[in-house]
């Protein structure tokens, strides 16, 4: 059987918050860059293309996803470096309550 460590990499769970908050950032304009692509798809077609609709609908639900994956990468960025503060926070607790008795002396 294989043993697993237990606890957190305060680093790397930073570094992972601070990837994710980079990728919401970059998400930012999606939505409009979609909207922009959608629009000259349409226009490309629009004469030649006698009868199709939808694009409005189309590109109205696609931005709403692309506006939820941004929210859902901002609430990963949140909670992984809460989550590094919260371990970082509860290691200094620990580290200073702990003590090593030998030979009656107290090290610290």
């Amino acid at each position: 059987m294989s043993s697993t460590p237990v606890g957190v990499n305060v680093n790397d769970a930073q570094s992972d918050g601070e990837a994710s908050a980079d990728a919401a950032a970059r998400l930012k304009d999606l939505p409009l860059d979609f909207d922009d692509a959608i629009t000259a798809a349409k226009n490309a077609v629009e004469n030649n293309a006698p009868g199709v609709a939808g694009w409005g609908a189309f590109g109205d639900v696609q931005a709403q996803h692309m506006i939820d994956v941004q929210t859902h990468a901002h609430s990963i960025a949140e909670n992984a470096q809460d989550g590094a503060g919260a371990a970082a926070g509860t290691d200094e607790e620990s580290a200073s309550e702990f003590r090593i008795p030998i030979n009656d002396l107290q090290l610290m």
